[in-house]
């Protein structure tokens, strides 16, 4: 049984992370512009050239090469460079975590070889899943601004991720951009998730 709680404890970490590594793609960024209702940039940016910048800071965190093309555009300050590359470290960590733990996961989940305990671990796996992210997704709808702070004086120096409203980072990721982003990993998460919580009810009562 310690395998099934260390399996089932471990799930929602892996699922969530999955799901932010789906958000963080040109195609979601795209996806946001389109149909996110982003407030219009203040000081007249266009909707191409905001986008393209948007893409330019996707490609900072997730490559070196695109941290090299994000700090020579010398479209940002200092400062906006500094925690972009704070949050490149932190999503270089979820990743090898989803890269590396994920097919560990599956390694150990399918040696279970009894499907009984493959369906707790997916059934309380997903029942742990489905009470972090409500909470999240509540909070989010509650008083966002909040959560938003919490999450970065927790991850990040609670004096490196706080900006001029004309700096370039906030006017091509306005807080609304964030706030769709947490609702889609949240909503996403929880369809994914109650699949694998139907699957595991199925295999856990089918062998009861």
């Amino acid at each position: 049984m310690k395998r099934v709680i260390v399996l089932s404890l471990f799930f929602p970490f892996l699922l969530i992370f999955l799901c932010v590594r789906l958000a963080f793609t040109e195609l979601f960024v795209e996806l946001n512009y389109r149909f996110g209702d982003l407030p219009p940039d203040r000081w007249g940016m266009g909707y191409e050239e905001r986008l393209s910048i948007a893409k330019l800071g996707l490609r900072s965190v997730l490559s070196d090469e695109g941290m090299e093309e994000f700090i020579s555009s010398g479209l940002f300050r200092e400062k906006e460079i500094r925690h972009m590359q704070d949050v490149k470290s932190l999503l270089s960590v979820i990743f090898k975590i989803l890269y590396l733990g994920g097919p560990l996961w599956l390694f150990l989940f399918f040696s279970l070889r009894d499907k009984k305990k493959m369906g707790l671990v997916l059934f309380f796996g997903a029942l742990l899943t489905e009470i972090l992210v409500i909470f999240v997704l509540v909070f989010s709808l509650l008083n966002y601004d909040l959560l938003f702070e919490v999450f970065h004086n927790f991850f990040f120096d609670p004096y490196s991720w706080r900006f001029f409203d004309q700096d370039m980072l906030l006017r091509v990721y306005p807080m609304k951009f964030w706030y769709n982003a947490t609702l889609w990993v949240g909503v996403f998460s929880l369809l994914l998730n109650s699949l694998f919580q139907a699957l595991g009810l199925i295999l856990w009562k089918k062998t009861s």
